[in-house]
């Protein structure tokens, strides 16, 4: 696929050509990369079992986390991970998008082949926040956004 189209039936639109992945410079390739990716999340909360993930406040219940254009799945057991793999592969194929290997990390071996394995102390960034191999982000991440935020907090200060 070389080509987006815009169509509104029965004729084409628009037509813009696509190099490679998602467009950053324009607004609409996250709303239609949002709408496209909505039939995948879906087909994840209806076929397959949600995983509990407990903060220190409450407990949230998904299989699937999705912002712009990562997503990091989450199961109980590798068959579950890899039947999951398997149908995101499926369906990102096509849409004509494609999972980076050198992106994208694992902590199950059912993975290997699209992901890169986490093992021991192996780190992972994922939007902007390093986890661990267990997922679990670490302690200098937390230090790094409290910093940030701290700035902008008083940046907020100085323009009041």
């Amino acid at each position: 696929m070389d080509h987006a189209y815009l169509t509104q039936w029965p004729e084409n639109i628009m037509s813009k050509k696509i190099d490679k992945g998602i467009r950053q410079e324009d607004s609409l390739s996250p709303l239609l990369f949002g709408l496209c990716m909505d039939s995948l999340s879906r087909k994840l909360n209806e076929n397959y079992t949600k995983v509990t993930v407990q903060t220190d406040a409450e407990s949230h219940s998904t299989n699937y986390l999705l912002f712009i254009d990562d997503l990091k799945l989450f199961a109980k057991d590798s068959s579950t991970m890899s039947a999951m793999t398997d149908e995101a592969k499926e369906f990102l194929e096509v849409i004509a998008l494609v999972i980076y290997k050198e992106k994208s990390a694992t902590n199950d071996t059912c993975c290997e082949d699209t992901s890169t394995l986490l093992e021991g102390r192996s780190v992972f960034k994922y939007l902007g926040i390093v986890e661990d191999s267990k997922g679990i982000p670490t302690s200098k991440s937390y230090e790094e956004i409290q910093n940030k935020l701290i700035v902008q907090v008083e940046r907020l200060n100085r323009t009041i």
